[in-house]
């Protein structure tokens, strides 16, 4: 699927703004942003429910764009199921199979087929309010994988489920894609189901591309600090560009001198002001205040949040904000008390510096 510098506008406001981007066939692509970010819209036009304002969606050599939504041959699951509820499970399912005009034959075989991939066989007389949430999920996962459509469109389709239960559909999902072969384009604002479930990941904000790749490459190398900031937690430190190097820069942080490195494409000056971004999990914690091997920042433990196998350990700077750093639960370090003196470092390869003052 290919999409060709797509926007919409609806009167001043552009809610999708000149994106493109490439789906290979197979794929599993995430579109991930805050609500008003245009990924919703963006999924609508690839459905056909609404029109670009200009560019171009093309499947294989076949452009779409201004072909009906009943004529695109894409498979739809909604947020809210869209389950006709007077109808049993069989009947939702077989609907696409009917607009079209399949045989009865090749109907009850495609169903049978279809409840059988989504582990609902035995479910076809039942009605939607029969069934658990998750249960009436599989069923609009039938029906939209039940014509075998090259290209699945969903849209926060877990949304509503709890957490439990929507990470083990999150697996179940992509099990699922990965035996059809097809490419599936999810739409999402959470990050840990992005992250889980995706070849790629897509972020938007404002109805622009902001950055797409890997999940490891995103989580580990945010492009901005918008990326950075949404895509899991992030500690972010106020500071000064002291020197330039090549891909680094120094920062001077409350006096002390940091090295971060500088994002591609990234221009900061020295005098300028950054945000320096550091993941939890990265900051090394040391008890009493002492210089750590690579950077040093004295503090004093806040509080200390047990989340079960891990521990998160929050640190007021004496020259800067309060930071998170995330430890084992096991570690020697979760006898640290509030109150207790620490000295936080990293390596200067997680730590990112990006434009602007800090927060």
């Amino acid at each position: 699927m290919s999409i060709q510098g797509v926007s919409r506008a609806y009167g001043n406001v552009l809610a999708v703004d000149d994106v493109t981007l490439e789906v290979a066939a197979s794929e599993f692509l995430s579109l991930l942003g805050p609500s008003g970010s245009g990924k919703t819209t963006l999924l609508m036009m690839l459905a056909g429910f609404e029109a670009p304002t200009k560019g171009r969606l093309v499947v294989g050599e076949q452009d779409l764009t201004n072909v009906p939504p009943n004529k695109r041959n894409i498979g739809m699951v909604f947020q809210k199921y869209a389950l006709f509820p007077h109808k049993t499970v069989a009947d939702n399912i077989v609907f696409p199979l009917r607009m079209r005009g399949v045989n009865k034959a090749d109907r009850e075989a495609k169903v049978r087929q279809a409840l059988d991939m989504v582990r609902l066989s035995g479910y076809e007389g039942r009605m939607p309010s029969q069934l658990s949430g998750g249960q009436q999920q599989r069923v609009a996962l039938a029906r939209a994988i039940v014509f075998d459509p090259p290209v699945i469109l969903m849209d926060e389709p877990l949304g509503a489920l709890d957490k439990k239960l929507r990470q083990h559909l999150q697996l179940e999902i992509k099990q699922l894609q990965q035996r059809l072969g097809a490419t599936v384009i999810y739409v999402t604002h959470d990050q840990e189901e992005a992250l889980t479930m995706s070849d790629r990941i897509a972020v938007l904000d404002h109805g622009k591309l902001l950055q797409l790749g890997r999940p490891t490459d995103l989580y580990n190398h945010p492009a901005n600090a918008f990326v950075a900031d949404f895509l899991g937690e992030m500690n972010f430190l106020p500071g000064t560009v002291e020197r330039v190097r090549i891909e680094h820069c120094d920062v001077s942080i409350g006096g002390n001198i940091i090295s971060a490195c500088t994002p591609a494409g990234t221009s900061l000056p020295p005098g300028d002001p950054v945000r320096v971004a550091i993941r939890p999990e990265r900051l090394a914690v040391t008890a009493g205040q002492q210089q750590s091997q690579c950077s040093g920042l004295a503090g004093e433990v806040s509080q200390l949040v047990f989340n079960g196998a891990t521990m998160a350990i929050l640190i007021k700077l004496d020259h800067g904000p309060t930071v998170r750093a995330s430890i084992s639960a096991q570690s020697h370090l979760s006898g640290l008390r509030p109150g207790d003196a620490v000295t936080v470092g990293w390596s200067a390869g997680d730590a990112f510096a990006y434009p602007g003052a800090g927060k």
